[in-house]
C-alpha cells in the first residue's frame, strides 16, 4: 500500500510538474513517454482542445497498470482526475487547489469511498522557489493496482450466466475432485521415520 501511495504521488508530483511547463496556448497535442526504474512506463498524451491529460502506465510485458484521466486548467495545471487500474476500474481520484499566483498549493487522492488517503501540501519560499512538499498519508482504505486481465480462452461467464459456447452454465461437465494430497513429511521424519507400505 505504502508503494502504490508513494507511485500515486509521484504520478500526482510529474503531472503538476509537467503542466506548469506547458501552457495550453497552443493547439498541438503533446506526447511523451517516462521510462522508469522498475522496467514499467508511462505514456502521456496532453489535449489542449478538451483540456485533458491522459496518463498510461504498462509493465515490462506492455500490459495496462494504470490510466491517470486529468482535466486541465487554462495554465495547463493539474485540477481533478480519475485515477483506474489496468482493468478499467476506477480506483481513485484527485484534485488540487491552487493559491492566488496560480501555484498548486494542496493535492489529495481520494478513495472510491470519498476519503482521502493522501494529501500533499506544497510551500514556496519569499524567492517563490518550491520547498520539499510535505505528505500526509490516513489510515483508510488505499486502492490496489492490477494489471488488466485479458481472457483469451473465452470461457469467463458474462454478466447473464451463459458462457460464451452458448451452453447453459449447468449443462457443463464438471471436473472431477481433486485427490487429497497427505501431509509431507519432514527431513527428520522421512530421515528417522518408518517408510510407509505401498497399497
Amino acid at each position: 500500500m505504502k508503494h502504490l501511495s508513494a507511485f500515486l504521488g509521484v504520478l500526482l508530483l510529474a503531472s503538476a510538474a509537467h503542466g506548469q511547463g506547458a501552457r495550453l496556448g497552443s493547439n498541438a497535442i503533446q506526447a511523451r513517454t517516462i521510462y522508469h526504474s522498475d522496467h514499467t512506463r508511462t505514456e502521456s498524451v496532453r489535449n489542449p482542445e478538451t483540456h485533458e491529460l491522459t496518463e498510461t502506465t504498462y509493465d515490462v510485458n506492455n500490459v495496462v497498470i494504470s490510466r491517470h484521466i486529468y482535466l486541465l486548467n487554462d495554465a495547463g495545471q493539474v485540477m481533478q482526475g480519475n485515477i483506474y487500474d489496468g482493468a478499467g476500474n476506477q480506483i481513485a481520484r484527485s484534485q488540487s487547489w491552487f493559491d492566488e499566483f496560480g501555484r498548486v498549493k494542496e493535492s489529495r487522492l481520494m478513495n472510491p469511498q470519498g476519503e482521502t488517503f493522501q494529501q500533499t501540501l506544497y510551500e514556496y519560499g519569499p524567492d517563490g522557489k518550491a520547498k520539499k512538499p510535505k505528505v500526509i498519508n490516513y489510515n483508510v482504505k488505499t486502492p490496489t493496482m492490477r494489471p488488466a486481465v485479458v481472457d483469451f480462452t473465452g470461457t469467463t461467464a458474462p454478466a447473464g450466466g451463459t458462457p460464451p459456447t452458448g451452453r447453459a452454465a449447468g449443462s457443463a461437465a464438471t471436473a472431477p475432485p481433486a485427490a487429497e494430497e497427505k501431509p509431507k513429511r519432514s527431513f527428520f521424519g522421512r530421515l528417522f521415520g518408518k517408510k510407509e507400505k505401498k497399497q
